[in-house]
């Protein structure tokens, strides 16, 4: 199974505005399993609120977004093409509600990371057809503030 990655830097957030960074649209007959997401922010300003991170399954994809072309991830030599579908810095926050349950964490942006590797048994498998996202909303104060946001996942 092929492994492929998707990675992005922000635009500037803004303060108490839901903002989805990256969005992967696995096709009719695909699976996508995420094994590992981030995120990490670059504030240097003490008085920013943390930044509440969700990823997820969404119920309707982005609209406003930028296609974003996934890298390859080969551990045996042989590159593919990925079937899933990745977009990544929406201009507006689109249509859909978390859809089940959704992994929230509030991360710092002065520096904050949150990385997750996750394992066969818990690694969250993205239904063909289906929408997951990395979505984040800043606190009511937030500076001059970007984003790296990613994710890998296996078909």
């Amino acid at each position: 199974m092929p492994n492929f990655l998707v990675a992005t830097t922000t635009a500037t957030l803004v303060a108490s505005t839901a903002y989805t960074a990256l969005e992967l649209r696995p096709p009719a007959g695909v699976a996508a399993k995420i094994v590992k997401w981030w995120v990490d922010f670059n504030s240097a300003t003490s008085t920013d609120k943390p930044v509440l991170v969700q990823a997820g399954k969404f119920s309707a994809a982005v609209t406003t977004a930028t296609a974003a072309n996934p890298t390859p991830l080969s551990f045996i030599g042989s590159d593919t093409t990925a079937s899933t579908a990745a977009s990544v810095l929406t201009t507006a926050e689109g249509a859909g509600t978390a859809s089940g349950q959704v992994e929230s964490h509030y991360v710092l942006p002065q520096g904050g990371m949150y990385v997750a590797w996750e394992t066969d048994d818990t690694a969250l498998w993205v239904a063909p057809g289906t929408f997951y996202r990395i979505r984040l909303t800043p606190g009511s104060a937030l500076t001059t503030t970007t984003a790296n946001v990613g994710a890998v996942w296996v078909e």
